[in-house]
């Protein structure tokens, strides 16, 4: 027999021995599962017993990252650091650097070594044999004083204008930590800046767009982007759907595919200022349809904030869910998601209504020719009437 055959034999004898143990913590009696296999019970409970094992070793926390770190130095390189540290203990890092011959290591490597082998880098000074003079309570309140009355002085001027001034024998020094323990006396916060919660007052009258990318998929191993349009007044999905790159193309595809489901054009749409969200190319389509083209302040997800929160949302109640996280099913399984919080979810907001509550006010159907040519909208020719600047 070859080694290809026993192999063989031996993953098959494996995985009869993995469905034998999952059939008895399905349930299924020792006899009845010893009787299918061909196994023993002693044996069948050896074997459960050991895939007990396994299964709490496996689950234990694991260190992450290398054992052993990739760029560490050779031991003769090491040792030879740790020679010099070891001999010298006043040197500073900088200095064992230098007398480091054949590409010295950097000043952290060289730390790390000192404190893997317990090396103690010696002061140099000497210390002290006689205590520092200590400065009266009256002399430090009024040093902080002048501080505080002239704070763009440095430590030298501030020192002078102490002994002028006071009389009083002052280092530049004691004049550094007046400073910064003025410094660190606690601030009273700002108010909190007044935000300005908005609401559109019909269905689709502004639809939010954003990409959630924090989907990392275990079968393609790449990030996956959720593209969803929310409408602003019933706080609905439009659209959402998986991608796996997302430009300006697949933005105004779905923004096609949410006005030819719900049968209106909304009146403006707000992106924030990633790539996919800008560009001629969307911008012409958007004047093309009639849909103002809004995006967000830079560095201020704030004005995007109820998609922000939806995505939070959708973490939890969804991809934390479906593990492990692979396209088809994550496909297959969304819009059923996508269902639940239209129709089911009750929203704070809506005082627990949900969604389609308010997304069923809306009657102004939009005229199907215009639906019907959206796509002709979506080409280079129609890109021309527009400037570049634009």
């Amino acid at each position: 027999m070859g080694h290809e055959a026993v192999r063989e034999a031996d993953e098959a004898q494996v995985e009869q021995r993995v469905q034998a143990v999952l059939a008895l913590w399905r349930g299924a009696s020792l006899r009845q599962v010893s009787q299918d296999s061909g196994i023993s019970r002693s044996v069948l409970s050896q074997l459960q017993q050991r895939a007990r094992q396994a299964l709490r070793l496996a689950l234990r926390d694991q260190p992450r990252g290398p054992r052993r770190a990739g760029n560490r130095l050779a031991t003769a390189r090491e040792e030879t650091v740790r020679a010099l540290c070891q001999h010298h203990p006043t040197w500073s890092a900088a200095v064992v650097q230098q007398h480091c011959e054949d590409e010295p290591p950097t000043l952290r490597t060289i730390q790390r070594i000192r404190r893997r082998h317990g090396l103690v880098r010696l002061p140099q000074r000497a210390p002290t044999t006689h205590p520092r003079p200590r400065l009266s309570r009256e002399t430090l309140q009024q040093a902080m004083a002048i501080i505080q009355e002239k704070p763009y002085l440095g430590a030298e001027r501030l020192a002078w204008e102490v002994q002028n001034t006071l009389h009083r024998p002052i280092s530049p020094a004691t004049m550094t930590r007046l400073k910064r323990t003025q410094q660190a006396i606690p601030v009273p916060p700002l108010p909190s800046p007044p935000w300005h919660f908005y609401e559109r007052h019909h269905p689709h009258s502004l639809w939010h767009g954003d990409f959630l990318e924090k989907v990392t998929l275990s079968d393609l191993q790449q990030t996956a982007y959720q593209l969803t349009l929310l409408d602003d007044y019933s706080r609905g999905y439009v659209f959402c759907d998986l991608f796996l790159t997302p430009d300006a193309r697949t933005t105004i595809r779905a923004l096609i595919a949410a006005m030819r489901q719900w049968q209106a054009i909304p009146r403006a749409v707000l992106f924030d200022n990633g790539a996919a969200f800008t560009g001629r190319l969307l911008t012409t389509f958007c004047q093309q349809v009639g849909i103002r083209l809004i995006h967000t302040a830079l560095h201020h997800p704030q004005t995007n904030g109820k998609l922000e929160r939806a995505f939070r949302d959708d973490m939890r109640d969804f991809y934390q869910q479906q593990t492990p996280w692979r396209v088809d099913p994550l496909r297959q399984a969304l819009p059923t998601y996508v269902y639940y919080r239209n129709y089911i979810r009750g929203h704070r907001a809506l005082k627990g209504q949900p969604a389609i509550t308010r997304l069923r006010e809306h009657t102004r159907l939009a005229d199907a020719t215009v639906l019907a040519q959206l796509e002709r909208m979506f080409t280079p020719q129609a890109m021309v009437q527009v400037p570049e600047s634009s």
